[in-house]
């Protein structure tokens, strides 16, 4: 069969044509979920439809169908490029912190196949979009710029997803065999960026299934957006392909087996239990000849790129050997080795200075090069050890040349740097703050970038951010910080993504009194307080982090403070996951909070936020715990296998609790005690060891339009003065019965409840 897809991979690589792109969409449209993709004119798509395009919206066939169960893991790669330009393909799920999708998706035309840097300014999983143009019930993940693993002649990449996606969606099977002879086969992705379809009607492999190229050959319709979806077998329901080219000529579409992909892929490996990790060999392309003919005229018309992939894929052709010429002669450029044999920084457009602690460059102090530099100067920083406190008041760019380690500043008794610069950068360096009530880095005013910083303070926190300062804080190391690792306060903003907070006494990251940053994509972990502490009418959004193992609670809001917290995966700490208190407030949405020693969701103290759409299981007491004057909007959320009650309310406190799924937990499924109160509607509340509600000791909530049924006991537990409203519910399948009711129970009114 002839390997058509050598030209698209021609033009994928020298970037000449659109055809190696995902298919587009607006750039105001990231983020969005119903979106409206821009058709791309010109060359072969790497999608088709054979015959009659009978590629359907996976609703049709019911939202409870196997084909929607199946197709849960899978969902829409959402990129925004640095260059400004957009892009979808599809992806799915793998485990817990990982995605595959084509790697002409990720990096794009002009992308690093390396993955080292992927060109990606922004990138979202969105998953659960399966009713056309409806984005209710949809859940977006982000997903890191970094590629973790890529592979350009398989066409993969796996990439970084937060937030655990895997804990709602589960995840797909990975095949160690080719498949049979035009065996029957289904693909379900986001064709053209929209709502979730399914490729079944005449959809199988060919006969032979795989090609002499090593490619699996099927005839299941897809369009611009499938690239990257899985190849599943019906059998099993296992991906035995990645898709990921068709060619209208031949009439087939075609995907990389399973079985290449995994015996080079470290991170597949790990999820399959019966590859073998050994070696696996692998086919040798080999190309006809006259697909190499048209190869060769298609090389000479590209350059370089189409020259060095004529003579990957074309090695014994009559023209290899001038290919190769051509390559030596044109397309290697040599690179001169720099004077002094040190690392480079990238270029700068402005003026340059150096500096070294052991002489040899412009300067020996880097306070003395901030205070003779113009502003626009870039200011390279060579190892050494630098015991001073430098004041940056004007635009530089101070910059480590090398392994960041061994670029040392080192301060006591001051803030190693203080900024008040309104913009300028810190980078690739180490920072030290030795001792006094002083920060490592205190950005004072302006907008300025510190990225790839080590940073660590036994004075302060590690970094401090006040009043109109608006920094972008990324990709640093923040950590074992006397106090916390990152302080946020009066009214100060800033960008905080892609840092690791780590083994700080006090919180990873504090925010208060009015500061408002974006928090997003950062890992929390290992601190000796709470990962994320926000109070005194702090604000902020804090958005796919990954906090986990915090000795107090993953996230704490206190006093009037009245964040967003969103996506985020919260768990295995030694408190609560999230704990409200002292007439705190916020928006808790969409973050899956597990394994927490205490409660998942914890509110207290006429504490009042809205929390919504979260999964909150595995919790080591009760899965939400409100208490002592607690309130709270508490909707739509799963809240599972908890290992007291899934929700207990005590002490006066008053929720409104509504379409939650109270399920599987080791206790009740509500246990209302002490005076607590609460409206409860619309939830379902079954699987759960007790009771589905237990109310004692003077608790009086109002119970209507629920259902529970399913649970090990009554459906209704009251007694030691229980009391309440119970009407409307539907307490069918309640294996004991519906009510179970001491003699020293309170007063209560039931009425038009199903039994």
């Amino acid at each position: 069969m002839r390997n058509f897809f050598l030209s698209a991979a021609l033009a994928a690589i020298t970037g000449v044509s659109a055809m190696a792109q995902p298919a587009e969409f607006d750039p105001s449209d990231f983020g969005k979920i119903v979106v409206q993709p821009r058709q791309l004119a010109g060359g072969l798509t790497f999608e088709q439809a054979i015959g009659d395009y009978q590629n359907e919206p996976i609703v049709e066939y019911g939202e409870n169908s196997p084909a929607v169960r199946l197709g849960r893991p899978i969902g829409r790669l959402d990129m925004l490029f640095e260059n400004g330009k957009t892009g979808f393909c599809t992806a799915f799920i793998v485990d817990e912190q990982h995605i595959l999708t084509n790697h002409h998706c990720v990096p794009g035309m002009d992308g690093d196949p390396s993955g080292a840097d992927s060109g990606i300014q922004a990138a979202q999983f969105v998953a659960g979009y399966i009713k056309p143009g409806r984005a209710a019930g949809v859940d977006r993940f982000t997903v890191s710029p970094q590629i973790v693993e890529t592979n350009r002649e398989l066409d993969y990449s796996v990439l970084r997803v937060f937030g655990n996606p895997s804990g709602k969606y589960g995840f797909l099977e990975l095949a160690a065999a080719d498949p049979e002879d035009a065996e029957f086969l289904w693909i379900i992705g986001h064709p053209q960026g929209q709502s979730q379809h399914i490729s079944r009607e005449g959809c199988a492999a060919a006969s032979p299934s795989i090609s002499d190229e090593g490619k699996l050959v099927h005839t299941c319709d897809t369009l611009g957006g499938n690239s990257g979806s899985p190849v599943i077998r019906i059998s099993d329901k296992r991906v035995i392909g990645l898709h990921h080219a068709g060619d209208s000529r031949s009439g087939f579409n075609m995907a990389i087996p399973m079985t290449r992909i995994l015996a080079q892929s470290r991170v597949l490996k790990a999820v399959v239990s019966d590859v073998d990790n050994g070696p696996t060999p692998q086919p040798k392309p080999v190309v006809q000849v006259s697909a190499c003919d048209a190869m060769w005229k298609e090389a000479k018309a590209l350059g370089c790129g189409g020259y060095e992939a004529y003579a990957a894929e074309c090695g014994s052709h009559t023209f290899a050997g001038m290919a190769k010429a051509m390559i030596a002669r044109e397309c290697t450029v040599p690179v001169a080795a720099p004077v002094d044999n040190a690392p480079r920084v990238k270029d700068h457009d402005g003026p340059t200075v150096s500096v070294r602690a052991g002489g040899g460059g412009d300067f020996r102090s880097i306070a003395d090069a901030v205070a003779k530099s113009a502003a626009g100067t870039q200011i390279q920083i060579y190892p050494g050890t630098y015991v001073e406190a430098i004041n940056v008041d004007k635009p530089l760019d101070i910059v480590g040349v090398g392994d960041a380690s061994e670029i040392i500043l080192r301060v006591a008794e001051d803030h190693v740097v203080h900024w008040t610069a309104n913009s300028g950068k810190l980078a690739n360096l180490s920072v030290i703050q030795d001792g006094g009530k002083y920060f490592g880095v205190f950005f004072d005013s302006g907008t300025a970038t510190m990225d790839g910083v080590d940073a660590t303070s036994t004075g302060l926190a590690a970094v401090g951010v006040k009043e109109d300062s608006n920094p972008i804080i990324r990709n640093s190391k923040i950590h074992h910080s006397a106090q916390g690792g990152l302080f946020i306060y009066d009214n100060a903003r800033g960008l905080v993504e892609n840092n690791e907070f780590f083994e700080n006494t006090y919180a990873g990251v504090e925010i208060k009194t009015g500061a408002n940053p974006v928090v997003r994509n950062n890992v929390m972990r290992d601190g000796k307080a709470s990962g994320v502490y926000i109070h005194t009418e702090g604000r902020g959004r804090i958005e796919n982090n990954e906090i986990v193992r915090n000795k107090y609670a993953g996230i704490e809001i206190k006093d009037k403070a009245d964040p967003v917290i969103i996506r985020n995966e919260i768990y295995d700490g030694e408190a609560s996951g999230v704990y409200v208190q002292e007439a705190g407030l916020g928006l808790i949405q969409e973050n899956t909070i597990h394994n927490n020693a205490l409660s998942g969701v914890s509110i207290t103290e006429a504490s009042d936020p809205v929390v919504r759409n979260n999964t909150i299981r595995d919790a080591k007491e009760s899965g939400i715990y409100v208490y002592d004057g607690g309130k709270g909007r508490i909707e739509d959320n799963d809240i599972l296998t908890s290992g007291f009650a899934g929700i207990a309310v005590k002490g006066g406190a008053n929720p409104l609790v509504t379409r939650n799924l109270v399920k599987d937990g080791k206790q009740s499924g509500v246990f209302i005690y002490d005076d607590g109160l609460g409206v409860f509607e619309d939830n379902e509340v079954t699987g759960n060891a007790y009771y589905g509600f237990e109310i004692k000791t003077a608790g009086k909530p109002t119970v209507r339009n629920n259902k529970i049924g399913g649970n090990v006991w009554h459906a209704f537990r009251i007694y030691e003065n229980g009391q309440g409203t119970y009407t409307d519910n539907d307490l069918r399948g309640s294996a004991k019965g519906a009510f179970d009711m001491d003699d020293d129970a309170g007063t209560i009114t039931r009425s038009g409840n199903l039994q």
